[in-house]
C-alpha cells in the first residue's frame, strides 16, 4: 500500500456550465415538442374552436423559447472554445427560454380547456 492520496475527479454534476448546456438542450426539445403539439391539436375539431391569432401568438412564444435555448447553448459552446467564462447572457437567455415556454404552453392549455368547456 502506498501513502499517496488519490484525488477523484470532480463530479460532472458540479460543472454549472455543463448543467446549463444540458438544460438548454432539454428546453429546446420541449419547445419543439410543444410547437408540434400545438400545431397538431390546433387542426383537431376541438382545436379549431381556438381563434387563429391566439394560436399564432402562442406559436411565436414557443418559437422564441426555442431560439433563446439555442442561443444559450451556442453561447456556452463559444465560451468553451475560447476558454473564457460563460457570459451572463447565457443565463439570461436560459431564463427567457423558460419564461416563453411557460407562457406558450400555459396559454395554450388555458385556451384549449376553455374551448372544450
Amino acid at each position: 500500500m502506498s501513502d499517496e492520496t488519490v484525488k477523484p475527479d470532480p463530479e460532472p454534476g458540479f460543472d454549472k456550465e455543463m448543467l446549463l448546456y444540458d438544460y438548454s438542450k432539454h428546453l429546446l426539445s420541449l419547445a419543439l415538442l410543444g410547437l408540434g403539439g400545438i400545431l397538431s391539436i390546433a387542426q383537431s375539431p376541438q382545436g379549431q374552436k381556438i381563434p387563429g391569432p391566439v394560436i399564432a401568438s402562442l406559436t411565436v412564444f414557443l418559437a422564441i423559447s426555442g431560439l433563446c435555448a439555442l442561443s444559450c447553448t451556442a453561447s456556452i459552446l463559444r465560451s468553451r472554445q475560447r476558454n473564457v467564462p460563460v457570459p451572463r447572457s447565457a443565463w439570461l437567455t436560459n431564463q427567457g427560454a423558460m419564461m416563453f415556454l411557460g407562457i406558450g404552453v400555459g396559454g395554450f392549455l388555458y385556451s384549449w380547456i376553455r374551448a372544450l368547456m
